[in-house]
């Protein structure tokens, strides 16, 4: 299946915070996010792909499949690729308030965002 713009978009910028320079700001608190791997669906649905063991989304409990409703109370389905990288990311150790549909069940997790991990550099083929 082919992968989408906003797919990749989200993906690589929103969710790992792939882009962001972690401590980039000298006066400022190090930068972080949830630390989950998410795509959107064609239905406009977000979903997380992978939960990374030892960040954020995995010691909230946050797991692969759960569709992401709301962000600090903002339906996501009204909210743009920038605005979702922007509402997940920010200072290190904050909580983001997440609502998520995993099976039947909604379920609120408060997810501490985790420093950025670092770029895998990429091997020469």
């Amino acid at each position: 299946m082919a992968t989408s713009t906003s797919t990749r978009a989200i993906a690589a910028r929103a969710t790992l915070g792939l882009g962001l320079l972690a401590g980039s700001v000298a006066c400022g608190a190090q930068r972080g996010t949830i630390g989950a791997m998410l795509a959107t669906q064609p239905g406009g649905e977000l979903v997380v792909r992978e939960v990374p063991h030892g960040l954020g989304a995995s010691k909230a409990g946050l797991e692969p499949g759960d569709q992401v409703l709301l962000i600090d109370g903002k339906d996501v389905r009204a909210m743009s690729a920038a605005q979702i990288h922007q509402a997940l990311s920010g200072d290190v150790g904050q909580p983001v308030k997440l609502t998520v549909v995993r099976g039947d069940e909604v379920v609120r997790l408060t997810v501490k965002r985790s420093a950025v991990p670092p770029r895998r550099s990429e091997t020469p083929r």
